[in-house]
């Protein structure tokens, strides 16, 4: 006999409670999912960049020069010198972990680490308000974004520059000009932040450009206060060394890019070495600043200084994995709009696009072994391996030629 009509109803009604309930479900336990991922990481972390800065912390208090194993290392390449390379500032802050027993500080270096990303996340959240869905999407991007993995797992410093940027980008944002002040103190840590005064200076934010130059120049004259010598060591030989980059393999920034393709160096075959490599950069460089530039105009105040940010990996001289937790800002903004948007296809495709290269591509090794005798000509002659090894350039220079797209409000 066929169903009754309540029947049918009743049976209706109990599909769509189940298909809620999965809707819900699945994006939950994709989340948890890949926050235990997270954990996984945390609990296994080396820690290995934090032994550089407690070295440095412990000739601080010592009275020891800072830079004496990085100005002497045997080591041709001063970009890869285990040693301590950040201003005189960082170590003053770092100073005080070196009065705990290493396992303890190096837990709490990294509880500090994730407090930071959380206070990221919380500034950025409360600003942009996404929906339901915009978030955990976010957050299971944020928990597996390779970038931040390899950070966690090093030890590395970039969350606390992530922190400070969010504060001072999305401070400015509101209004609030003295929020430049955390960008200065960034960029005293990082030198790299310092770009941001292209984004203040070109949209015309004098005062909050002045603030930025005061944060900076507050925080730097404290660590020239408390070792002046070092301070003109820094800013004299370390920092001039470190400006020249690298060809090295894991340097995903615009001129480790073109320096292993179009350099005479120790690591790659190049395609052809260029005598004028360097004004290549220069103009490339200007070329991305041009494209922020145009592209500006067709975004509103908050897209146009989150699209700003991936210019700070592509312009450095040095970009190593864990720097990229600096384009999570974007991501977060990127999956907001795109849902706003109803996941609009080709925007949608494009993001995709970018976080498989930051995120897949960047671990898959398909080419020879290190140290193999084809693994130098592979980085520049295997076509599978110049695509996997320069994915994190890549994915980085999709988000910020995209961003025009990904970030449009409708």
């Amino acid at each position: 006999m066929p169903a009754s009509a309540p029947a049918l109803a009743q049976d209706s009604f109990h599909r769509g409670v189940v298909l809620r309930a999965a809707r819900r479900a699945i994006p939950i336990g994709l989340a948890v999912s890949s926050l235990l991922l997270y954990v996984a990481v945390l609990a296994s972390a080396g820690h290995q960049d934090l032994d550089a800065y407690l070295s440095a912390g412990r000739d601080l208090l010592g009275g020891r020069p800072l830079y004496d194993a990085f100005l002497h290392h045997p080591f041709p390449d001063p970009t890869l010198r285990p040693a301590y390379i950040y201003p005189p500032i960082f170590a003053v802050l770092i100073a005080p972990l070196t009065w705990l027993p290493r396992v303890v500080a190096g837990w709490t270096w990294l509880l500090a680490m994730q407090a930071a990303l959380a206070l990221s996340i919380t500034v950025v959240g409360r600003s942009l308000n996404p929906t339901w869905a915009a978030g955990w999407v976010a957050l299971v991007l944020t928990f597996t974004f390779f970038p931040l993995l390899v950070d966690v797992a090093q030890g590395q410093t970039n969350l606390l520059v992530l922190a400070l940027l969010v504060l001072g980008v999305v401070g400015i944002l509101r209004g609030q000009s003295q929020a430049g002040a955390w960008l200065g103190v960034a960029a005293a840590i990082k030198i790299t932040p310092l770009l941001l005064l292209g984004w203040l200076l070109f949209q015309r934010r004098w005062r909050a450009a002045g603030f930025l130059a005061l944060g900076f120049a507050g925080t730097t004259g404290l660590g020239l206060l408390v070792r002046p010598s070092d301070t003109v060591t820094f800013f004299g030989q370390v920092l001039p060394v470190l400006a020249r980059g690298t060809a090295y393999y894991s340097n995903q920034s615009l001129t480790g890019v073109l320096g292993r393709l179009l350099t005479t160096n120790p690591y790659t075959n190049p395609w052809v070495a260029l005598p004028w490599e360097s004004a290549l950069a220069v103009g490339a460089a200007l070329a991305l600043l041009s494209w922020w530039a145009f592209n500006t105009g067709r975004l509103d105040p908050t897209a146009a200084a989150f699209s700003f940010l991936p210019l700070l990996p592509l312009l450095s001289s040095v970009t190593w994995e864990h720097h990229l937790v600096v384009l999570l800002p974007l991501i977060w903004l990127s999956v907001l709009r795109l849902r706003g948007r109803g996941w609009h296809p080709p925007a949608t495709a494009l993001l995709a696009s970018a976080v498989v290269c930051l995120s897949v591509l960047s671990r898959w090794h398909p080419g020879p072994g290190f140290g193999s005798a084809t693994f130098r000509a592979a980085q520049t002659g295997d076509p599978l391996t110049i695509l996997t090894a320069n994915a994190l350039f890549g994915g980085t220079l999709i988000l910020f030629l995209g961003s025009r797209w990904l970030l449009r409000s409708r």
